[in-house]
């Protein structure tokens, strides 16, 4: 029976030994899970959706607790721990709304011979859901996967991430306040192994909802070929941020590093290329390095803290690598590129060449700012859609007409205008083109992506 060490990642401190889920007992929560689907299934909407107020109302009595569990977890901090938990909280609350509003369609009759028959349709549960959340928002990432799921009366199997555990594994408290009938909602940690056995290749499993890379997302979509698994992925990105020279350029670097800081650059759709017009882009590199030089480095749990550190050292060693892989392929060091444990500098390259892997496919998970500068709109678009990837993406510039025409050709899930890429709110329908994933998330769209539907009829019902 494995043990899973959990430490803080700033300070090494070990926070809990936890005993990892054993391919038996994974196998018995897909049990239990199968066995519950039905009735839950069967429980009115508006019944379930008074099981997600609980969970939230549970939840918002101990708020701070599970912001500062996640921070010290993860070392994000404290105070985007708290925008996290509280986003949590409304995805429960709004999915159940969500789902007492989703309603179905009457088809006309559009055609000879149909005019006397009744044509709808229905919204109804795929059965049991896999979630397999990361480390980087767990708790966000928690609802946007179980409570559309849940509303449309689906049971899930929660996978916690193995680096940072903790404050998913403690939802359990509050799904057990809310009342959910044995085996709706269950939570775990285990071996990657188990997960591929238990869960991935089992039949019983009608879909998986994964947030994590391009390659984890590949392996999900293989290991559920055998039984045609629903799968979700919501995967890597290099997400690009073109400065036009027209740009406010105090704006820009705001954006710049309000999205790349968040979460000490762990977050996927954040913008990771700055592809910057020639004309401004000495002036972007000062003024971005005066920025950083300006920023509160400190404790995950310190309220003022932008600067952390990234979950493991392990983490903050593979960044480290691809920081130095990048200075040999001929990028200059501006600022920042030291580690010390898993903390590391906010680091800014210049020089940076469309030929380099960084201006392509390789997604560093850390706060690194390569400034990569052209000179024609049309150099702009083709660097920023030069990628496997095509998550989310950002451009500025004070002209509109360029504004929406460059966004149509920017080949990603969503566009932001005068902003960055790291852009998502609850309700938009978030997703990727291209290896950045397959399926959406959002209230707008989640419960649908969580749902069969069916279409019922009734021949001769106006003869």
């Amino acid at each position: 029976m494995g043990v899973l060490t959990v430490t803080n990642p700033m300070t090494g401190e070990v926070l809990d030994k936890l005993t990892l889920s054993t391919h038996e007992e994974v196998s018995a929560m897909v049990e239990a899970a199968v066995a519950a689907q039905e009735s839950w299934a069967a429980t009115p909407v508006y019944e379930r959706a008074k099981y997600l107020y609980r969970f939230a109302d549970a939840m918002e009595q101990e708020e701070e607790v599970i912001s500062r569990l996640s921070s010290i977890d993860m070392a994000k901090p404290i105070a985007q721990s708290r925008i996290e938990t509280a986003d949590g909280i409304k995805l429960l609350r709004a999915a159940a709304e969500r789902a007492k509003h989703l309603y179905g369609d009457v088809l006309s009759d559009s055609g000879p011979g149909f005019e006397g028959d009744l044509v709808f349709t229905k919204r109804e549960p795929l059965g049991t859901i896999a979630c397999i959340i990361p480390f980087n928002f767990p708790i966000e990432l928690t609802f946007q996967k179980i409570a559309p799921a849940l509303a449309m009366g689906n049971t899930v199997l929660v996978k916690a991430p193995s680096s940072n555990p903790l404050a998913v594994l403690s939802l359990d408290k509050y799904a057990k306040a809310a009342g959910f009938p044995e085996g709706v909602v269950q939570f775990f940690v285990s071996e990657r192994d188990v997960v591929n056995e238990c869960v991935l290749a089992n039949p019983k499993v009608d879909a998986v909802s994964l947030t994590g890379s391009t390659a984890a997302g590949k392996k999900i979509v293989e290991a559920g070929a055998d039984t045609l698994k629903r799968t979700f992925l919501e995967l890597g990105g290099n997400d690009a941020l073109i400065v036009f020279e027209d740009a406010d350029v105090d704006r820009a670097v705001e954006e710049m590093v309000t999205s790349r800081l968040e979460n000490n650059g762990q977050v996927c759709c954040s913008s990771k290329r700055f592809i910057v017009q020639r004309k401004i882009y000495n002036s972007v590199a000062s003024k971005l390095l005066e920025k950083l030089s300006s920023l509160k480095r400190g404790d995950a749990l310190e309220e003022d803290a932008v600067v952390t550190a990234l979950v493991s050292e392990q983490a903050a060693k593979a960044v480290e690598e691809q920081i130095a892989h990048t200075i040999e392929q001929g990028a200059r060091l501006l600022y920042g590129g030291t580690r010390d444990g898993a903390r590391i500098e906010p680091t800014v390259l210049l020089d940076v060449t469309p030929e380099m892997d960084i201006a392509s496919n390789m997604e560093i998970f850390g706060p690194v700012f390569p400034l990569i500068p052209f000179d024609t709109e049309e150099e702009g678009i083709s660097i920023a859609n030069n990628s496997i990837y095509g998550l989310s993406s950002g451009l500025m510039t004070k002209d509109m007409n360029r504004a929406f025409r460059v966004a149509s050709k920017l080949k990603a899930g969503g566009a932001v205008v005068n902003g960055s890429g790291g852009y998502r709110h609850l309700d938009q329908p978030f997703g990727g083109f291209k290896q950045s994933g397959l399926g959406r998330e959002g209230i707008s769209i989640s419960l649908e992506e969580f749902s069969h539907i069916k279409v019922y009829v009734v021949k001769g019902a106006f003869n």
